[in-house]
């Protein structure tokens, strides 16, 4: 049953919009309410992420039916307002402390404080410390700006695509969803599968080195799912001597394992005829093909 006294959904569209016009004119009760709301959505966000997280709908047949997943997704709504309210989780309290500052009146002949002044400052060197792993450069760049990460997707998609192309001339899938399969295997080159002296595998598309394969292969710790499960095991994958024959071998692994790819006529069938063909154990891994597919549609490049 859901909370008593509950009038509305957590997300309230109408309500919302009230809101955003009550702070706008300095409400502070909106405001704080409009904090709220916000964090209700953050927290909803993560009880929708752990439901993500859960065995299969077939090993629980008693939580299948579209009628209880409707239930349950108004249940959590109804939760995440109800642990928004109070104390919650802290969230809504440094939003509105942000906010206030931002929204202060400036005294007549005051300077006015420069946008950001109401967030905790970071130090300069540890700034810059967290931002080059995270962008793939190195410690050694001295006081040279770190690539941005569009500039750095940019490079991979450049580098690439001669690659991509020869396989998708071979195979007929659009090279724009060859490249995004590489950019989500590897985390666009970041992740690329190393050996254990560090030497590249070339292995961007996390392809396996099973019994038959008879060329190189590495060993490393990887992501499985298991009942929906994620759980850490390691895999032998193949390597290459370069990139060139690493779009190769895929694409020669997609004319022989994944013929409802190649039929696809979308980037939505492509993705979903690799998750359903076994590409991957993650349940989520259609979507997440989908969305890097958009994305490097949108780089132009």
């Amino acid at each position: 049953m859901l909370a008593a006294g509950a009038d509305t959904l957590a997300v309230d569209v109408a309500g919302a919009q009230a809101l955003k016009a009550r702070a706008a004119a300095g409400d502070k009760g909106a405001l704080r309410a409009a904090a709220q709301q916000f964090e209700s959505l953050m927290i909803g966000m993560m009880l929708k992420s752990m439901r993500e997280t859960k065995f299969s709908e077939e090993d629980d047949p008693m939580t299948g039916g579209e009628g209880v997943k409707l239930y349950r997704d108004l249940l959590d709504q109804q939760w995440a307002e109800q642990l928004s309210k109070g104390g919650g989780l802290g969230f809504a309290d440094m939003m509105v402390k942000s906010l206030e500052r931002y929204s202060a009146p400036v005294e007549t002949g005051a300077v006015a404080a420069p946008v950001g002044a109401g967030l905790p400052a970071m130090p300069a060197a540890e700034s810059q410390a967290s931002l080059l792993p995270r962008l793939g450069a190195t410690s050694d760049v001295g006081n040279a700006l770190a690539p941005t990460v569009s500039e750095r997707k940019r490079a991979f998609l450049e580098t690439l695509r001669p690659h991509a192309e020869a396989a998708a001339a071979g195979t007929g899938v659009p090279a724009d969803y060859i490249l995004a399969h590489a950019a989500l295997e590897s985390g666009w080159g970041k992740r690329e599968i190393t050996a254990a002296d560090g030497s590249p595998s070339h292995n961007l598309f996390g392809i396996k080195a099973g019994g038959g394969w008879r060329g190189e292969a590495v060993e490393t710790l990887t992501t499985e799912y298991r009942q929906g499960m994620p759980m850490k095991l390691t895999q032998q994958f193949r390597a290459y001597a370069d990139y060139a024959a690493a779009f190769n071998d895929y694409a020669g692994l997609l004319k022989a394992r994944y013929a409802g790819a190649l039929a696809s006529n979308d980037a939505g069938g492509f993705a979903e005829a690799l998750a359903a063909g076994g590409y991957a154990t993650d349940p989520a891994y259609a979507g997440k093909l989908k969305s890097v597919i958009a994305s490097v549609a949108m780089a132009g490049v």
